[in-house]
């Protein structure tokens, strides 16, 4: 067993290209994954790392028994993932990413209840705007908003991304509300931008599923989606908006929907699984927990029409 915890921490260290960042992965000291890899070289009798001041990276020998240490560390996960089930106690170390509005929002106030229901599964949940990629970064599952990439991925959808154009009654008083979607070309609409963005468009979809793409801008862009929602509600402008951010300001009125008619193409919000080809316990577990409390309609949806 010893052979095989040292497959798993030389796996790390070559997926990460650093001691230091699998020892952080691992909850281990760089000196003490610099040992045991140094054990497992002595052992085999070839070196695997070839190591730098700052990263390290594999010899030829080392890839080959990293293709082998991958498959084993699998079977072995899928023979104790089995035998966890046939217990019916999901349990392990379960690593979750997530974007952060949307974790803080909706995932991350239901984490002690599911603690509370599987006590031997402990969480630990990443909250990031960058895109992980799950394998490299050791993740049992990451949940998206929006399109995925590639849609081939391995996914369960959990809940349905309605969006919707608004603003707050303050604005729509002084400029007066959009009735066609060539109207926003008139008007101030905050727009979500990164490095390198270009033109901005927001893609709306009538009734009979044509979709129009218009060239809008405005005096005011950020890349925090949580700012735009701050000057949406001061009335700055129009803002396209994910009704899992705003229901409560739907709710309230203090953002008003536009355009009702020509809606943004929906999307979903998405579990997404590393390549596998077993569901550990503790993932299903988590998926069906988050499912349960969005419910069959999301709240945040309900009475919204959709």
């Amino acid at each position: 067993m010893r052979d095989i915890s040292d497959m798993a921490v030389f796996v790390r260290v070559a997926d990460l290209c650093s001691l230091s960042a699998a020892g952080r992965d691992l909850r281990m000291s760089p000196a003490v994954v610099s040992n045991r890899i140094g054990k497992l070289e002595e052992r085999l009798g070839v070196r695997l790392l070839n190591r730098t001041t700052r990263k390290v990276h594999m010899t030829e020998e080392g890839e080959f028994y990293y293709e082998h240490c991958v498959r084993i560390l699998e079977e072995m996960q899928i023979i104790e993932d089995t035998l966890t089930e046939q217990r019916q106690a999901p349990r392990g170390v379960l690593k979750v990413t997530m974007p952060t509005s949307f974790g803080q929002r909706h995932v991350a106030p239901y984490i002690p209840e599911f603690a509370d229901r599987f006590p031997e599964v402990e969480v630990r949940l990443q909250l990031t705007e960058r895109l992980v990629n799950l394998v490299e970064e050791g993740m049992d599952l990451g949940i998206r908003v929006g399109r995925l990439d590639n849609p081939a991925q391995i996914a369960r959808t959990l809940a349905p991304d309605h969006r919707l154009v608004c603003a707050s009654p303050d604005y729509l008083e002084k400029h007066g509300t959009p009735q066609t979607p060539e109207d926003l070309l008139n008007h101030n609409c905050l727009l979500l931008r990164f490095p390198g963005s270009q033109q901005f468009k927001w893609p709306l979809e009538n009734e009979k599923g044509e979709l129009v793409m218009l060239p809008v801008d405005g005096n005011m862009d950020s890349n925090n989606s949580e700012v735009l929602l701050q000057w949406a509600l001061a009335g700055r402008g129009l803002v396209l908006k994910s009704t899992w951010e705003i229901y409560e300001h739907l709710q309230s009125g203090a953002l008003v929907p536009v355009l009702t008619g020509y809606r943004p193409r929906d999307r979903h919000i998405s579990a997404l699984f590393p390549h596998s080809r077993y569901l550990a316990p503790k993932v299903r577990a988590f998926v069906d927990f988050v499912i349960e409390k969005f419910g069959k309609e999301p709240y945040w949806d309900a009475g919204l029409g959709f």
